[in-house]
């Protein structure tokens, strides 16, 4: 059990779980009315949430409708270059990339599946 836990503290497990957020978000259609939410919020019938519209938003920029994302979330363009931001920062402190790098300039050859 600690083995796993420790894994999933690797920065390389968040930057993955952010990617598939991502990924998630641009294969979504923002211009469904009715789409199911992970808001606690909305869950539990609370209407106004400051934080709702945000992942509508950064579909919206996905699909290049980048007027409809600010209207939705002002904060949608700044969110994706946020997350973006802490994808690359996470990969940057991540041991198994940086072992990767130093044996690309050390001219490593890695093996190749033919």
């Amino acid at each position: 059990m600690k083995k796993l836990f420790n894994k999933l503290q690797r920065p390389e497990t968040e930057a993955i779980l952010w990617i598939i957020g991502l990924v998630y978000l641009y294969f979504v259609n923002p211009y469904e009315t009715q789409h199911y939410t992970f808001c606690a919020f909305k869950l539990v019938g609370i209407e106004s949430c400051p934080g709702c519209g945000l992942g509508r938003s950064i579909a919206f920029i996905y699909h290049g409708d980048i007027l409809t994302s600010i209207k939705t979330h002002p904060l949608g363009i700044f969110a994706l270059l946020l997350i973006s931001y802490r994808i690359i920062k996470l990969f940057s402190k991540s041991k198994l990339i940086q072992q990767l790098i130093r044996g690309v300039k050390n001219g490593r050859r890695f093996k190749t599946i033919t």
